[in-house]
């Protein structure tokens, strides 16, 4: 049976009188809108909604000044003083986030409304009709099984728990009226200006209402919105419940397995039978996140009906001098090691709710909720629970659909109205929170747990400047029908707490554990996908929004993981960098824009703390221990690390990993080739580990392969290492290998003396690099290699005739002779036709070699099994780190029989543009002899009998156009120069 309203007249008098009586306050408020006076405290997170042209009193009543600032730089106070206030007026609609210059941790939203404020409490003029009179359904209230219509411009008091009903269509309004009510649906559907509401901002609603959808036709698809859902086709849904004074908070002192008393960090009003959840402080595999009930609370003590199964950790770690500790202390570093129990509340007063029926037991059939067209979602202390529908796209809990755009890719505007916040999400067979193709939304303060697939979803990788702030996101699983390939658990993928595909968010404050994929997967890619493949965005070109405070542990893959995007709309991913730029164009070193995360703690991840594939970013403040295998890794350009705290294993050490990487020790951070500064880091208890063939220690040295001999540490300064080795000489897959054909650096200067005296290079323990130097031992003796004065050059960049010029593939056995032309020792790098063939699956042209100064090297381009010819036309060799004109070596290196070979060095790039006479070129005087080679400084002599040129070389060849004003650049630092040997 239908049922609709009935359309009751009223007499014009009275309808005049009540307009009269209450609209006339209305308009005078309008007219002169309220100056709210807002009070600027440390740590504190605003959410302001105005009216255009209304005005905000900003007063400062700390001791320190403040000036906040519009992230988007469309607004910014002047200087508050303490005692001061300040007037901003807001003129044009939308949002915009803010931040304290010189204070941080205050910071917040102001969302400025067109005209009016978008939701009103009062309807004027309309009359509100009770759900348990007959007279509002024309003489008969609604039966079970019902389908109920509330058609536009009516509106109707829910004051009575109605029956089970097939459907509810609301054109009009419903509100919960203030008692306890139970309203059991198969669907809700608002359509066209449809208002449901329970509770309002000003006054939350207290007492206990509960939705519960229950369609029992899974087929069942109502206007393409599915069905068991509160389907918004435009249409407003607003829910406010009593908030707890702490949605989620931490444990303040340990619990042992078998506790029933917990102690947190703030004082909760939690109720007796209220549910909770307690999040691991142990490694994916070892412990995972545990619901329980509250028994008592008495302030911030928790009583629970049942015991822990596992134990957790529930105290900070501090730094001193010789170790961590308990103790507080700020002598080594103010940064703290907060690995202490997150524990959520779940229960609300407010529920929406799947039937616990066989379609939810088999079927994972649950409950959704979606919102599209122009509609509104606002819910602000609600539990959902049994949600999501497993395997079927589109029906999430949560699901802002394509609001912001059009299919054909027209952006239509932000929708900042849009909120989910202080509520709860779990046990969901589909997600947690989609935003798709929406921009604008503000997700805070929630608590998502029990969750299959990755949970705060953006969809697309066309949603922007949402904000996604102070979430708790525990347990997420890989669902038996993964509607993504990256919901299925690989390779550094798999089910994530937040999968992030756009960088233009806030994404701050939150929390992501227990999660059998990466903590949060920032995989941008490099168009836009899916519904919205039509909307022109890079997203992998996007400037970051922010990514700051956010915590990742005790998941499967790294805590933080930026690389493997999606390629394709089927969600295939693949190795993509991130690489922001000022003009949304594809990366060139001119427009390259640097990002930054900051305020980052990642501990117990069964993979690295952060692994990346991207250029210019910042990682500031990080705190990261107790990783599996390295804890800053990956690939990436002009990075910084500084200024973070990092633990190889702290007090709450138990257990070890369950991990696919147990064979990684543990090792602080990737050299990334030397592309990253790494300083002002406080690294702690990171002992080396015995295997040879593994990084180890704070500074990982297994990929320094690009150079022959690396100079980049001289970046890495003012680095404190407490119980902690600098690093393992990792041994070159060339050296003492069955297969090698690639190669680590021979020498890398130690500056700042790391591994011996200051100043001094670290080389491998071989004659080839340490015959005749003046060396001493690395701890430990006889296993890591030795600390030479030097200097030491590198030469590579082999070219024979037309090879590639950035992939050399032959062979090399170079041979260090003495004074009498006897060998010293050799360095054989095999050849690379035949593909990756080394210890660490090195690009198989990294082949060079290391010098000593004064030496004298063969260069033969053979091995074991392989022999080329010497070349016929040119050869380019590349040298470096020839500074002055007292860096010298001796090069014998194959070159064919015949006349008329000439040679020369050029610091320019395009070396066979170098004319003779020009200040970069420096031209090798040819010498009839070998002795006569030895004896002229730049000279060359051709042995046309052996088929070799000898070469005597000096370094301090003039630089190529403007003298270098960056001491710390690669250019400075490896000054290098080419060595041509032709026939003109």
């Amino acid at each position: 049976m239908h049922f609709r309203f009935l359309r009751v007249g009223v007499s014009v008098g009275l309808c005049s009188l009540i307009t009269l009586f209450l609209i006339a306050p209305l308009i005078s408020l309008l007219a002169a809108p309220v100056s709210p006076e807002i009070t600027l405290s440390t740590d504190q997170n605003y959410d302001l909604q105005v009216v255009a042209g209304q005005t905000v009193r900003w007063h400062n009543t700390s001791t320190s000044p403040h000036r906040l600032r519009a992230i988007d730089n469309s607004w910014a106070t002047p200087l508050i003083q303490p005692g001061e206030t300040v007037t901003q007026t807001f003129t044009m609609p939308g949002q915009s986030l803010f931040v304290c210059d010189i204070d941080p941790t205050i910071r917040g939203v102001v969302t400025v409304q067109s005209g009016n404020t978008i939701f009103v409490p009062l309807v004027v003029g309309r009359t509100v009709e009770r759900w348990s009179q007959p007279g509002t359904w024309g003489g008969s209230l609604p039966q079970a099984g019902a389908a109920v219509t509330i058609p536009a411009g009516k509106v109707v008091l829910l004051d009575t728990s109605p029956p089970p009903l097939q459907s509810l269509l609301i054109e009009g309004e419903l509100i919960f009226d203030r008692r306890d009510l139970d309203l059991t649906v198969g669907w809700i559907m608002l359509h066209g200006n449809g208002r449901l509401r329970i509770g309002s901002p000003s006054e939350p609603f207290t007492h206990r209402a509960t939705i519960t959808l229950n369609a029992s036709d899974p087929n069942e698809d109502v206007m393409g919105m599915g069905t068991r859902g509160i389907l918004l086709m435009g249409g407003t849904f607003e829910a406010y419940g009593l908030i707890p004074n702490r949605v989620w908070t931490t444990l303040n002192d340990h619990a042992a397995a078998g506790a029933t008393n917990l102690t947190l960090r703030d004082t909760v009003d939690w109720q007796s039978g209220d549910q909770i959840v307690i999040a691991p402080t142990d490694y994916y595999g070892v412990a995972e996140t545990e619901r329980l009930t509250v028994q008592a609370v008495s302030g911030s003590h928790v009583t629970l009906a049942m015991p822990l199964t596992r134990a957790r950790w529930g105290r900070l770690q501090y730094v001193s001098p010789t170790s961590l500790t308990e103790t507080p202390t700020t002598a080594v570093t103010p940064l703290v090691l907060d690995e202490r129990a997150e524990v959520g509340l779940l229960s609300r007063r407010i529920v929406i709710q799947g039937a616990d029926d066989t379609l939810w037991r088999d079927q994972r059939f649950g409950a959704h909720i979606m919102v599209m067209d122009h509609a509104v979602l606002r819910l602000d202390g609600v539990e959902l629970r049994r949600v999501g529908q497993g395997g079927r796209l589109g029906r999430y809990p949560i699901h802002f659909h394509m609001i912001s755009y059009t299919e054909d890719g027209r952006f239509i505007g932000d929708s900042p109205a849009q909120l989910v916040a202080n509520s709860s999400i779990w046990n969901s067979a589909n997600r947690c929170i989609t935003i798709h193709s929406t921009n604008g939304t503000t997700i805070r303060n929630n608590v998502c747990y029990d969750i299959a697939g990755h949970a705060i979803f953006l969809e697309d990788a066309v949603e922007r400047r949402n904000v996604i702030e102070g979430n708790l996101v525990l347990r997420v699983r890989q669902p038996p029908q993964p509607l993504l390939p990256s919901d299925r658990s690989s390779f550094r993928r798999g089910p994530s707490g937040f999968w992030l595909t756009n960088p233009d968010n806030v994404v701050r404050g939150n929390v992501a554990a227990d999660t059998a994929g990466n903590g949060f997967w920032l995989a941008f890619p490099e168009r836009s996908l899916g519904p919205s493949k039509r909307v022109p965005m890079r997203p992998n070109v996007i400037p970051l929004g922010i990514f700051s405070h956010n915590v990742a542990h005790s998941n499967s893959k790294p805590g933080i993981n930026i690389d493997f995007a999606p390629v394709d709309d089927e969600g295939n991913t693949a190795e993509r960098k991130y690489t922001p730029t000022n003009d949304g164009e594809p990366y060139r070193v001119s427009n390259g824009v640097r990002f930054t995360l900051s305020d980052i703690t990642t501990y117990k991840n069964n993979d690295n703390g952060l692994w990346n594939r991207v250029s210019l970013p910042d990682y500031v403040r990080f705190v990261a221990a107790d990783n599996a295998g390295m804890f800053f890794a990956g690939a990436g350009d002009n990075g910084k690390i500084y200024d973070s705290l990092i633990v190889g294993e702290s007090l709450n050490n138990h257990n070890v990993p369950v991990s696919l990487f147990t064979n990684q020790p543990n090792a602080a951070i990737a050299s990334y080739h030397s592309t990253f500064d790494i300083f002002d880091n406080v690294i702690v208890n990171f002992p080396l580990h015995p295997r040879p063939d593994r990084a180890s220690g704070a500074f990982a040295t297994n990929d320094y392969y690009t150079r022959p001999v690396d100079r980049g540490l001289v970046r890495n300064p003012n680095n404190r290492l407490i119980n902690a080795h600098p690093g393992r000489r990792v041994i070159s897959p060339n050296i003492h290998t069955p297969t090698g054909n690639a190669t680590l650096a021979g020498a890398l200067w130690d500056p700042h003396g790391y591994w011996g005296p200051a100043g001094n290079y670290w080389v491998y323990d071989i004659p080839f690099l340490t015959a005749g130097q003046e060396c001493g031992a690395v701890e430990p003796v006889g296993q890591n290699g030795r600390s030479c004065r030097g200097p030491y050059y590198g030469v590579a960049g082999f070219r024979i005739d037309n090879s590639d010029l950035y992939k050399p593939l032959m062979p090399l056995t170079i041979t260090r002779l003495d004074a009498d032309n006897q060998p010293i020792g050799q360095w054989v790098v095999e050849e690379g036709f035949s593909g990756m063939r080394n210890t660490f699956a090195i690009m198989q042209w990294m082949r060079h070699f290391a010098t000593v100064s004064g030496g004298r090297y063969l260069v033969e381009f053979r091995d074991g099994s392989t022999s080329l010819p010497p070349p016929t036309h040119e050869l380019r060799l590349l040298l470096s780190n020839m500074h002055t004109t007292s860096d010298q070596i001796i090069l014998g290196v194959p070159f064919s029989s015949g006349s008329g070979v000439v040679a020369y060095l050029t610091t320019r790039e395009l070396y066979q543009n170098a004319e003779a006479g020009a200040p970069e070129r420096r031209d090798l005087m040819p010498v009839n002899s070998f002795a006569a080679m030895l004896a002229t400084d730049n000279s060359m002599w051709h042995d046309q009998a052996n088929q070799r040129v000898w070469i005597n070389v000096r370094g301090g060849v003039p630089i190529f156009g403007d003298e270098l004003a960056d001491p710390l650049s690669d250019a400075s630092l490896y000054r290098e120069t080419n060595v041509r040997i032709y026939r003109p």
